[in-house]
């Protein structure tokens, strides 16, 4: 059974979140894995866990996860 998985993803500066720039993405995949194997092919970057966010090997760029979202949220994310 598939589930929706929400992420934004933006550069990073000091290994913090920088917010210069964001992209949200709305994947439905059977699992956290799934999800990030989909926005891994969509975004060209491979994200490893690290912790609370998944960072981008070799690129200053993270993707978080998102639990709930609004409306607005939705019109602004794409769907992969």
């Amino acid at each position: 059974m598939k589930q929706l998985f929400y992420f934004e993803m933006t550069d990073t500066f000091g290994g913090e979140c920088n917010y210069c720039w964001l992209h949200r993405f709305k994947i439905e995949a059977k699992n956290i894995r799934g999800a990030l194997i989909k926005l891994s092919r969509e975004t060209g970057y491979n994200f490893k866990n690290n912790g609370i966010h998944y960072k981008a090997k070799n690129a200053c760029v993270a993707a978080y996860e998102i639990e709930e979202v609004e409306s607005t949220w939705l019109e602004k994310a794409k769907e992969l």
